[in-house]
């Protein structure tokens, strides 16, 4: 298997391997053997040329393309952006051969090098060019509850840790019985020594899994319709579609609350389906009229209180819907996806989640921090006078600013929209906020509009990432997704009710109150983050060392050549 032939089969059947164990399959026990195949590629003897680290990027690009082929669904021109982002994930592949390879020459045993520098690669992932959580190796594992409650440790990360753990146990036992005589009695050794490391690791998780699952909870939390529907969109959309949509999800929403006995306190929709062609619109205290705007500052202020007005008027026209259907209770509060528009110095743009009270006010809001690249913004392109025109319309949102939390009652909602889920640092980043602050939530609340990305398993693999987030944070999730996962997740990161992909319908969910402590949100990914730094100092560490050992062939030859 030292070939190039032999080193690409060994990559695409890891490929292969980690590709049935996460979504759409789930077939998770093949991820406990996923990585395997890389191990003879690790400690080969032949050199692990360029050629060979194209060989593994390639297998390895595929693997994640048809993972997110998804995405291609959102525009056109997504499938370039496909390609890229394929191309660079490919990279962790090779690399994490490439510096598990180095660390071997340092005598870094493999039950070691394995895990940590797995994991490390994925913190690395996660930061990068702003970040990327789906597909983490642990998600494999999210319907496995016993095996992910170790989240509100080490987040994701831990779970990767111990399946990076057994695969080198694994290999070292197949290893082991393949050795020749001369060096069996060696490998017995290792292989003994991961297996013992693997079932504690394994055994650990386990033990405190079922600690975690049997605690007890606190008591109900508000009611929350989370309202899903299949509603096609597209980039260049008029105002005539937004209002249908707005339509459809307000009929939406009186079903829900006709077919349910239950008292809804608040009523959910997805990132931006409230919007109707009509954002939600706010001056500043440093307003300039914007540029196309004939009037006064005076009659600018008057046509964005006009416009507040047809907003609330519309709120009211929908609140007094929900009253009428939501017959076991008073008017219910809505926490709806919509633009938000705040003129000042400069025109901001944000993809927002506004939260209406019962009588139709505006009570708060909450912009997108993490904006979703080549989707709200592409780096670099709007500043490029030959290139500017190429941004399709809907590009150039401007990120918020830090956790905002939203009330309903006694009930304390910490929202977040789209991609925020699927970057795991982003929500514990706000509960830390809110923690430094001393302030809480009492659950997770995301809305999102994954009909960009039609029936593909881009929206399983977003599910399982807001598994991990609950689970990892200890607070129930709930999500309202246009096309799905409308889903209610509890703070074990079970899934208590979802909605299918694709259908039209609600959710009815009441969370409880989890009172338990994350040391994850506590301590955020330092963990990880060490391994992280570790794998980004071997690295360096093997650059210097390639950098002098051709020096030193360098000079060598100079100085044969001068003899």
């Amino acid at each position: 298997m030292d070939s190039t032939r032999g080193r690409f089969a060994l990559s695409a059947t890891s490929s292969l391997l980690l590709w049935l164990a996460q979504a759409p399959l789930g077939l998770w026990a093949f991820a406990m053997v996923s990585l395997v195949p890389l191990i003879p590629i690790v400690t080969s003897k032949a050199k692990f040329t360029t050629q060979d680290f194209l060989i593994v990027w390639l297998a390895s690009s595929v693997y994640w393309f048809v993972s997110l082929q998804g995405l291609r669904h959102a525009h056109p021109l997504m499938i370039l952006c496909l390609f890229a982002l394929a191309s660079y994930l490919g990279i962790y592949f090779p690399l994490f051969i490439g510096v598990c390879r180095h660390a071997l020459t340092l005598r870094v045993p493999l039950v070691v090098s394995v895990p940590v520098i797995w994991v490390g690669l994925e913190w690395v992932r996660n930061y990068l060019f702003t970040g990327i959580s789906a597909a983490m190796l642990g998600h494999s594992l999210a319907s496995v509850p016993a095996m992910i409650q170790i989240s509100d440790l080490f987040g994701s990360y831990g779970v990767s840790f111990v399946i990076a753990s057994v695969n080198i146990a694994i290999f070292e036992i197949i290893f082991s019985i393949q050795a020749s005589d001369r060096f069996q009695a060696v490998k017995r050794k290792e292989a003994i020594l991961s297996n013992i490391f693997a079932c504690l690791c394994v055994a650990s998780t386990l033990g405190y899994g079922q600690y975690r699952l049997n605690s007890a909870l606190g008591e109900p939390l508000a009611t929350f319709a989370l309202i899903q529907r299949d509603e096609a969109v597209e980039y260049e959309q008029n105002i005539e579609r937004e209002y249908e949509i707005f339509s459809n999800y307000a009929r939406q929403s009186m079903l829900a609350l006709e077919q349910t006995d239950q008292a809804v306190d608040v009523v959910v929709w997805p990132e931006s389906m409230f919007t109707g062609g009509l954002p939600w619109m706010m001056v500043d205290s440093d307003l300039e009229i914007p540029p196309g705007f004939t009037g006064t500052i005076q009659e600018f202020k008057s046509m964005v209180a006009d416009n507040q007005g047809y907003f609330r008027q519309r709120a009211v026209d929908v609140g007094r819907i929900l009253k009428s259907a939501n017959s076991s209770g008073p008017t219910p509060e809505m926490i709806v996806g919509c633009g938000v528009v705040k003129y000042g110095h400069v025109p901001q743009v944000f993809s927002g989640i506004v939260h209406l009270s019962a009588d139709s006010n505006v009570v708060d809001w909450y912009g997108k921090n993490h904006l979703v690249m080549f989707g709200e913004y592409v780096p670099l392109l709007p500043w490029i006078p030959l290139l500017r025109n190429l941004v399709p319309p809907g590009l150039g949102v401007t990120a918020g600013s830090g956790a905002s939390p939203l009330h309903v009652g006694e009930t304390t909602v910490l929202p977040c929209i789209c991609i925020e889920t699927a970057v795991e640092r982003v929500v514990v980043r706000h509960l830390a906020e809110l923690k430094s602050q001393e302030r809480d939530a009492d659950v997770l609340l995301t809305v999102t509009n994954d009909g960009w990305f039609d029936d593909s398993s881009v929206i399983e693999h977003h599910l399982r990432c807001a598994q991990f987030i609950a689970a990892g944070t200890r607070r129930p999730l709930i999500s309202s997704a246009n096309n799905g996962p409308t889903a209610w997740i509890d703070s074990c990161g079970r899934i208590v009710d979802r909605l299918p992909t694709g259908t039209d319908g609600a959710i009815i969910a009441t969370p409880l109150k989890d009172s338990r402590e994350s040391l994850y949100v506590a301590i955020g990914d330092w963990p990880a983050r060490t391994l992280g730094l570790f794998c980004i100092a071997l690295m360096i560490h093997y650059s210097v060392n390639t950098r002098a050992q051709l020096r030193r062939a360098k000079l060598n030859s100079i100085e044969v050549s001068t003899e």
